[in-house]
């Protein structure tokens, strides 16, 4: 009886595991990415947000992924970042093949309040931000 049992968990478990996909889904990822991006912004941590923005990264007013760097980490030193608050709740995720956008991503701070849309695109296993839109008010 208890080699039976055995068989029947081991076959569940192993039925289960290949069912699920083999890990998460893309809205998962995305998610998380976001979370994590969040965290990194609400701890002024610029390296740590970094690490979610591809070299590909290009925008209209920071130019590449060192440009942004060069923008975060002045506006940290000046201050315009303290007391930031980063609301995602309300933001949608679309995804199509494997580009994503997240809006809106609503940021508050000492220089005031902006809506954020970011591009995500999947690079290997990792969606990477490569677009951010800001737009400040």
């Amino acid at each position: 009886m208890a080699l039976t049992f055995a068989t029947l968990l081991a076959a569940t478990l192993i039925g289960g595991c290949a069912s699920m996909g083999g890990g998460p889904s893309d809205d998962e990822l995305v998610a998380k990415v976001l979370a994590d991006w969040k965290a990194a912004g609400l701890a002024q941590d610029i390296d740590g947000m970094l690490v979610f923005y591809s070299e590909s990264f290009e925008n209209y007013e920071f130019g590449d992924k060192a440009g942004l760097k060069s923008f975060l980490k002045d506006a940290a030193d000046m201050g315009y970042l303290e007391d930031a608050e980063i609301d995602v709740e309300g933001a949608k995720t679309t995804i199509e093949g494997d580009e994503a956008t997240v809006y809106p991503v609503e940021m508050e701070a000492a220089f005031g309040s902006a809506t954020i849309e970011l591009v995500l695109k999947k690079e290997g296993d990792a969606w990477l931000i490569t677009q951010m839109d800001v737009e400040q008010y």
